[in-house]
């Protein structure tokens, strides 16, 4: 038996009676964008270069979002923050084109709550927000062909585009959950902050 092979042999040994584990390869990537953290903090009023962030360019990007996360996005007229579950990033000439964010409110009535307080700053109509519950209360008890009922709010907080667009199961009883997809646009910041306009 060689050297090499009784150094080896010994470790082995070392390693299996103490209850360790040994890895072979690399480490689970981490995630570029939020690190070894749980929250992200942008300014979406300037132009986000995709590369200092670890983002591609010119494709969208599904995060590696930790439990617990929450996102903190800086617009002309304040700051949204918020809790979130996915993060999709879409990159487009070398910047951040639009960011996505995913998570899931209890029922119909919490997720009309939270639309209707982040309405104001999204420059979403709170109005038709505010009708969402109602809507929720009828998509519980439906009986159609589609299997999910989505809606569409679409706003704007100064050169930030918005849209919140919730979902949920149809004809699934009282309680049902709902899917909240928040969407920030940013084009409009890249091409009027004299930054190479995107095409």
């Amino acid at each position: 038996m060689s050297v090499r092979q009784v150094v080896l042999a010994v470790v082995f040994a070392l390693v299996v009676g103490s209850g360790c584990t040994v890895r072979v390869g690399d480490e689970d990537p981490v995630d570029p964008v939020f690190g070894t953290g749980t929250t992200v903090r942008w300014d979406l009023t300037r132009p986000l270069e995709a590369k200092p962030l670890g983002l591609p360019d010119n494709e969208m990007d599904i995060l590696d979002v930790p439990d617990n996360a929450t996102v903190s996005l800086q617009l002309p007229t304040g700051t949204w923050s918020g809790r979130t579950e996915q993060m999709t990033v879409i990159t487009r000439h070398g910047y951040v084109d639009s960011v996505d964010l995913f998570w899931t409110e209890a029922n119909g009535q919490a997720a009309e709550d939270r639309m209707v307080a982040d309405a104001g700053l999204l420059g979403v109509d709170a109005a038709r927000v505010a009708q969402w519950a109602e809507t929720a209360k009828w998509a519980e008890t439906a009986d159609l062909n589609e299997t999910r009922h989505k809606d569409n709010f679409n706003g704007s907080n100064g050169r930030v585009s918005t849209a919140i667009k919730p979902s949920m199961a149809v004809g699934e009883g009282e309680g049902t959950p709902v899917r909240l997809w928040y969407v920030f646009y940013l084009r409009h910041v890249v091409e009027q902050t004299n930054v190479k306009p995107m095409k």
